[in-house]
Parts: structure tokens; C-alpha cells; sequence
């Protein structure tokens, strides 16, 4: 299932999507968009700006009040909605949402058992899971003595185990210490670039989006501001602004020191700052 880069083919699509909640609240309108296979997208915007209504759009969780959502070339149909987790799978913002089970081995191996499968199938799939996300010795630990980061890595090894190829997650790292949303992080790039899977990330961190994500959304009042590659939307600072966002600490350094000149080099992380740094030193 490996996938390095985009295939092309469309893994999500929006086709004039619109979403309003009871009460006549409107929480996205008009959405155009197609995410390819292999894509790792970073979905930014403040709150109330719709991004979890797009996720769970996406999924099926919900239906929208107009237009249509594809999910590998096919319509979420009401029928196809129920069982577009074949698809595609959810990790909640609170990992606790989707962990009910008495320990990780348990929680990870319920949804494949839940499909059906022989019990050897099961057990491969469940060890598949918990090695992709590193928590293998946390097989047989009680749910609630885990923390966060635990949490939602084994929230994501369920997600593994399903093998559903498409993966939404909704604030990954928020409630996590630096070391563990670090890991986390490094844990989705490698779903995406070893693994093969298709990757849309909500996220208010967006100082560790360059590490994972090769385009960038951004949402505001319901609609789709900007998209474009990372390195584009990300450098942006006037753009950004606009949509109450702010780029990474090191780009905002570099684009009031160095001035808007850099355009587009302005780096994104501290790796590409002394990559920049090494350059003007060689001069």
C-alpha cells in the first residue's frame, strides 16, 4: 500500500459542498476541493471556521445540506455513508472519544474482529497496529493508564488495524507536551510517506505542519481562503493575517529581519533556518 507521493487519483472530493447546522448556522458553503491519493493536507483556520465539520463531512459522519462528498471516486450516499469507514478512518480531537475498551490489545483488535475476520487475521492486523505506531509494549496496559500521547497513538493503531486507507485527524497534537507531539508527528509522516496513506490533518499547531504536510488549507468564514503547497500558503504572512492565523515563529523571524525580500525562501522550520544561515555564510 505504499504510496511516496500522489497518485493522482482522488481519495476526497467536495463538489459544492454546504453544511448548515439546526438553528440556520452556517458552518461551510460552497466547498470545491479534491485531495489525491497519497497527499498529506494540513486543514488550518481559527475556530468556528469549519474545520471539523469538513472532517467529519468527510467521513460521513455528516451529510451535507448541498452538493456532493466523494470518497475514492464514489458518492457518500446515505447507504454508502454507513460504510465509508472502509474508507476512510476518524481520530477524534479527544482520543478518549474513540478508547472504550479494557486495554490497547483489546481496543485495537475491536474493529477488525468487528469486520468479521478469522482470528489470525485479527491478530495481524492488531500487531500491524501497534508496531506502525511504536506502543507494541503497551499491548496488554489498561486504557486509563495511559497518557495523551498514548492515547492517540493507540487511537491511530485502531485506525491502522482497519487498514481503511484514507486517515482524518482533528487536532493531533493538541494536549500534548512538545517530546510527545513531536513523536506524534513523526509517526504521521511515516503513515504517510512508508505507509501509503492519505492524510488530512486539522490543526491549529502550524509551526509543526512543514514536518508533515505538502499543502495546506485554510479555512475562513465557512469557505476555502487559500490552497496551495506549504512552502507558498506558509510564507504568506499578510495572507495568513487575514485569516487570524500566524505563520511559524522562525518564518515570522525571518520575514521582520530579514524583510519581505526572501519571498517565498523564507524558511519554515529551524532545520531550514540554518540551511539558510550555512548559505549566506558560503557567499
Amino acid at each position: 500500500m505504499a504510496v511516496t507521493e500522489s497518485s493522482g487519483r482522488p481519495a476526497i472530493e467536495f463538489d459544492g459542498v454546504s453544511h448548515v447546522y439546526d438553528g440556520g448556522i452556517v458552518a461551510l458553503t460552497g466547498i470545491n476541493l479534491k485531495i489525491s491519493e497519497g497527499e498529506s493536507v494540513a486543514l488550518c483556520g481559527p475556530n468556528g471556521s469549519g474545520k471539523t465539520t469538513l472532517l467529519k463531512l468527510a467521513t460521513g459522519l455528516l451529510a451535507p445540506a448541498d452538493g456532493r462528498v466523494l470518497l475514492a471516486g464514489d458518492v457518500l450516499t446515505p447507504d454508502a455513508r454507513r460504510n465509508a469507514f472502509r474508507k476512510i478512518g476518524f481520530l477524534f480531537q479527544d482520543a478518549e472519544d474513540q478508547l472504550f475498551c479494557p486495554t490497547v490489545r483489546e481496543d485495537v483488535a475491536f474493529g477488525p474482529r468487528n469486520l468479521g475476520l478469522p482470528k489470525a487475521a485479527v491478530e495481524n492486523r492488531v500487531r500491524q497496529g501497534l508496531d506502525i505506531m511504536c506502543i507494541a509494549h503497551l499491548a496488554d496496559r489498561p486504557i486509563h493508564h495511559l497518557s495523551n500521547g498514548e492515547k492517540k497513538r493507540a487511537a491511530l493503531a485502531g485506525l491502522v488495524a482497519m487498514q481503511a486507507p484514507i486517515m482524518v485527524l482533528d487536532e493531533p497534537t493538541s494536549g500534548l507536551d512538545p517530546a510527545s507531539a513531536r513523536e506524534l508527528v513523526t509517526l504521521l509522516r511515516t503513515l504517510n510517506h512508508e505507509h501509503g496513506y492519505t492524510m488530512l490533518v486539522a490543526t491549529h499547531d502550524i509551526g509543526r505542519v512543514p514536518e508533515f504536510a505538502h499543502r495546506v488549507l485554510v479555512l475562513k468564514d465557512g469557505g476555502i481562503f487559500r490552497d496551495g503547497r506549504t512552502e507558498e500558503v506558509l510564507t504568506d504572512i499578510p495572507s495568513l493575517k487575514a485569516a487570524a492565523l500566524e505563520a511559524p515563529v522562525i518564518t515570522q523571524y525571518f520575514y521582520h529581519v530579514s524583510g519581505k525580500a526572501l519571498g517565498r525562501t523564507l524558511p519554515l522550520t529551524l532545520a531550514d533556518a540554518v540551511k539558510w544561515h550555512a548559505k549566506e555564510a558560503a557567499k
